[in-house]
């Protein structure tokens, strides 16, 4: 079934300075283990602001935890705008390896998706039971880890085939590389690389922007339903190196 635009507020969680450095070290450059982004979330055509988001993360040698929180104010939030995102799992050849990622929304049972790389299984959960499962391949994703995810494919010459994890659904998608753009954010004016990540019949929508200033943090996440509704997250402040506070409540 496609999204239509008053998805977007009330089951978004189960989808969502300086000279240009050359192209081939943005790419090689190593994450930064821990830190934090804060983004100012937007609505609609006109962009209206409705709330703030904090993402984040901490990757080590192979472990990593990602986090995002979500509120919105006004309208956006009673229709259930506020949210958590959690990630964690390995890091390997394949880079991002999800073992979990849950979401846990306001006034919303917990959705969650559990990853069993041997067996090559992804189990689909609300509040702990199972509601469906799927085959996963290496390379596949969940929602939050495609974020950093998309940095190992910021240089490909065509569209990768993968498969995106909500907390209900298990998307057939592609992430492409759109190449370089200059983006000015609250957080100031950033070269980035931009990257999409797309479903058949507009089930998945993602344009996430890679900042090279950053090594290649997602600086800028808008998400599109099929009725042309956007959720533009855009990054305020910045925090690198810096311990993040992933655990889990």
């Amino acid at each position: 079934m496609n999204m239509k635009r008053r998805d977007v507020l009330r089951a978004l969680p189960v989808l969502l300075g300086g000279a240009f450095l050359p192209f081939e070290w943005a790419v090689a450059a190593v994450p930064a283990s821990a830190g934090s982004i804060r983004f100012d979330v937007h609505y609609g055509s006109q962009g209206f602001k409705v709330g703030e988001a904090r993402h984040e993360w901490k990757i080590e040698q192979d472990r990593y935890e990602l986090r995002l929180n979500l509120a919105a104010s006004g309208l956006a939030g009673l229709f259930g705008l506020q949210y958590e995102q959690r990630s964690e799992g390995e890091v390997g050849p394949e880079g991002m390896r999800p073992e979990s990622f849950v979401v846990d929304q306001r006034g919303r049972k917990r959705d969650s998706a559990h990853f069993d790389w041997p067996a090559a299984r992804v189990s689909l959960r609300r509040d702990g039971k199972e509601r469906r499962h799927g085959t996963i391949e290496p390379g596949d994703q969940d929602l939050l880890s495609l974020w950093h995810q998309a940095r190992r494919h910021a240089r490909a010459d065509k569209p990768v085939a993968l498969n995106v994890i909500t907390g209900k659904s298990i998307k057939q998608a592609k992430l492409e590389p759109m190449g370089p753009e200059k983006l000015k954010l609250p957080a100031g004016e950033l070269e980035t690389l931009k990257m999409r990540a797309t479903a058949e019949g507009g089930e998945l929508d993602i344009d996430i922007w890679l900042s090279v200033q950053h090594e290649l943090l997602p600086v800028r996440i808008r998400i599109t339903d099929d009725d042309g509704g956007v959720l533009d997250q855009r990054a305020a402040a910045i925090e690198v190196g810096t311990p993040a506070n992933t655990k889990k409540n």
